[in-house]
């Protein structure tokens, strides 16, 4: 199951159209008629930046996350592609493997690995059903013209004719004009043999043609789902190298911990300045006060501040220069900042008019968590 490469285009066809169209607006597409002309525009990334596919991967996890949180393990257990349209399939079963849970994960590569196989089936019926037609059609039209012709052939060239006065034969002049009618006729039916045999050629070259495309076809999905697989791993190394760095970070934190208790004499200014910060956390009403008024940002150097605002990349600078380690929670989650929250040692917001209730229970949260919370003002 490791080598899995998950097609991107398969998983999009899974979407509905409306979908599709937010996508496109949020990642700065232009917004096409149909379904099939929407993928192909959010696949094809501005001036040929390679690393924008990164940026379709993570929307399409994030909102597929949302929906699989909608569901329950005995829901997605339970799950089988009964009634689920070839192309929903593919997106569900990578909709799984997003889950949390092992046992979630490894059913959700087996669903993917299933709807690949009903794919390349349905592939193969439809090319079945072209030949077969194809050939039905050519040895009925054979036939046809066989029939004619031997009716053709079986009548005489002069016919008798029995009258009054006993039998009697045509007229030198009735037989030409049977045998010219009947030249006639043979010539409209080769036409028509002719006709035939060229249309039979023409389609059965339109049919070569069609293997040919669907055999280029074949070969650009594979390039395709080799790409797929470089952006997916991709994804994966930066979030493993960023769970690195906060490792690393916690490590560090934790020596300088060990170095306060072992060596209390020696203690360096900032590890005092950090003491006194730990004790100012522990005076719930003096939190409450500080979220309205500057919070001094060097009792926190080397400490995480979660950041409810847009990336500012001038901020960003500003804290990093500080020693401060900005989180941005407008990237992360911003409808759930419990979550994030109590891995961080200071919360900072800007002031945002239609989101007033959502700061108000970030700051509730963080008078929970006993974590200053100031609005983000000159840093």
């Amino acid at each position: 199951m490791d080598s899995i490469n998950y097609d991107l285009e398969r998983i999009l066809h899974g979407f509905t159209e409306d979908v599709l169209k937010e996508l496109a607006k949020k990642l700065k597409r232009r917004i096409r008629i149909n379904k099939s002309n929407i993928i192909h525009e959010i696949l094809s990334p501005p001036k040929g930046k390679r690393e924008d596919k990164v940026k379709v991967w993570q929307e399409i996890n994030r909102l597929l996350r949302k929906d699989l949180e909608g569901l329950t393990n005995e829901e997605i257990m339970a799950f089988s592609f009964n009634d689920v349209p070839l192309n929903d399939q593919f997106k569900v079963g990578y909709m799984f493997t997003l889950s949390a849970s092992l046992e979630i994960r490894e059913k959700g590569e087996q669903l993917y690995c299933q709807a690949k196989e009903n794919k390349e089936l349905d592939e193969k019926n439809e090319a079945d059903a072209l030949s077969a037609a194809f050939e039905a059609r050519e040895a009925n039209e054979m036939i046809e013209i066989s029939t004619a012709l031997e009716t053709i052939e079986s009548r005489p060239v002069k016919e008798l004719v029995i009258g009054t006065s006993g039998l009697k034969m045509h007229s030198e002049e009735q037989v030409t004009e049977e045998i010219n009618d009947l030249h006639k006729r043979i010539k409209t039916l080769e036409n028509k043999l002719s006709k035939a045999n060229t249309e039979a050629l023409r389609t059965k070259e339109q049919f070569e043609k069609l293997k040919l495309n669907l055999g280029a076809l074949k070969s650009q999905w594979v390039r395709e789902k080799e790409e797929t697989s470089r952006y997916r791993n991709l994804v994966l190394e930066l979030e493993e190298e960023r769970t690195k760095k906060d490792k690393v970070i916690e490590a560090l934190q934790q020596k300088l911990e060990q170095r306060k208790t072992l060596v209390p004499k020696r203690a360096p200014k900032r590890a005092i300045e950090q003491q006194n910060h730990k004790e100012a956390l522990q005076v719930t009403d003096t939190v409450a006060d500080k979220s309205s008024s500057e919070i001094d940002l060097s009792f926190y150097q080397g400490r995480k501040a979660l950041i409810f605002a847009e990336r500012d990349n001038e901020v960003d600078i500003r804290l990093n220069a500080l020693g401060i380690i900005p989180i941005w929670a407008m990237e992360i989650d911003w409808n759930r900042p419990r979550r994030r929250m109590s891995t961080c040692e200071i919360v900072l917001y800007k002031v945002n008019n239609e989101k007033l209730q959502k700061l108000d229970e970030i700051r509730d949260i963080a008078r929970y968590w006993n974590i200053p919370c100031n609005e983000l003002l000159n840093i």
